[in-house]
């Protein structure tokens, strides 16, 4: 019966303690506050969205803690579904652009954070349809420099400005579709050369609009001549090249006519007289001439008194053929000389 009884107070007792537990612990709970909302209130179509909020929990943020964003559209669709992590600060956010780029529906837009201990906190925001009729214009059309002014682009897309194929500098240097697709940029011709060039704007969604610009002829009439400048100073000599090869022997000219005879030279001096000739061959024997008349009767003596008289004769003879014959030789030399 005691032990009966004493089960029955051990039931009354944890039954209390449960109670008494479920009246204390929700006091010791962390109780989580959660905030999100969304950067603008109203946004054209297929612009960048960006969603924040704050989780803190006794006035303390709450770091490292995991926040699911969820976006519905206007037809109940989700449109971005993401997980966001807090910072030290407690702070989260996240920034899309509509998959649906400008064909996303407009209208109401419902934002869904919940914290981790299912914390649910909402809001809202509205989408408003796109600029229709993509066109760029330029302010001037022609000269080194126009301004671009765009509509009809996805809004807050980056653009990209193209000059012919090439991408130029503008000014600013990051150009950006507004809320409503519009956009502005400065650009300065890339070339001189005169002639008319296609300008070209695309967004991110491969929206793009054209515009033509000329650059005129810069070229102004030709100024007139002018003075004539100081002559220079003379270079100093430059070093002598080196001698050039020999040219080929020309082909041998014709012969010239024969040139007027030269007048005769002085007669040379009287060369030695030449050796005697021989003895020319002893003529025929004369006739024997007629018996010359009988001298007188001698007188006896040996020898005779005649012989010298003759010997002499011969002499002479002798030596005046042999001057014949010398004059004849000198003569013959001459000639042959000559």
């Amino acid at each position: 019966m005691n032990s009966h009884k004493a089960t029955k107070l051990a039931l009354c007792a944890g039954v209390i303690m449960a109670l008494a537990m479920m009246l204390v612990l929700p006091a010791f709970a962390a109780t989580y506050t959660l905030t999100v909302t969304s950067d603008k209130s109203s946004y054209a179509q297929g612009a960048t969205v960006t969603i924040s909020g704050t989780l803190t929990t006794g006035g303390s943020p709450v770091a490292s803690s995991l926040v699911s964003v969820k976006v519905t559209d206007s037809l109940g669709n989700i449109a971005y579904q993401t997980i966001a992590t807090t910072t030290s600060a407690g702070a989260y956010s996240t920034s899309f652009i509509d998959a649906l780029g400008l064909s996303q529906p407009s209208g109401l837009y419902h934002i869904q954070a919940t914290a981790s201990d299912g914390t649910i906190q909402a809001a809202t925001y509205t989408v408003t349809q796109a600029v229709t009729g993509t066109s760029i214009t330029l302010s001037p059309s022609s000269g080194l420099v126009t301004a671009i002014n765009g509509t009809g682009f996805t809004p807050a897309d980056t653009i990209a400005i193209t000059w012919g194929t090439t991408t130029v500098l503008t000014v600013p240097q990051v150009v950006s579709a507004s809320s409503t697709g519009t956009f502005t940029a400065i650009v300065a011709s890339p070339t001189s050369a005169n002639g008319s060039y296609l300008i070209k704007a695309t967004d991110q969604h491969g929206i793009t609009a054209n515009a033509t610009f000329t650059v005129p002829d810069l070229t102004g009439p030709a100024g007139a001549k002018g003075a004539t400048g100081a002559t220079g100073a003379t270079g100093a000599t430059g070093a002598a090249g080196a001698t050039g090869a020999t040219g080929a022997t020309g082909a041998t000219g014709p012969a010239g006519s024969q040139g007027p005879a030269g007048s005769t030279g002085a007669t040379g001096a009287t060369g030695a007289t030449g050796a005697t000739g021989a003895p020319g061959a002893t003529g025929p024997t004369g006739p024997s001439g007629a018996p010359g008349p009988s001298g007188a009767p001698g007188t006896s003596s040996v020898g005779g008194a005649d012989m010298p008289i003759a010997a002499t004769g011969l002499a002479v003879v002798a030596l005046i053929v042999g001057l014949i014959a010398a004059v004849i030789a000198v003569t013959l030399r001459r000639k042959i000389a000559s």
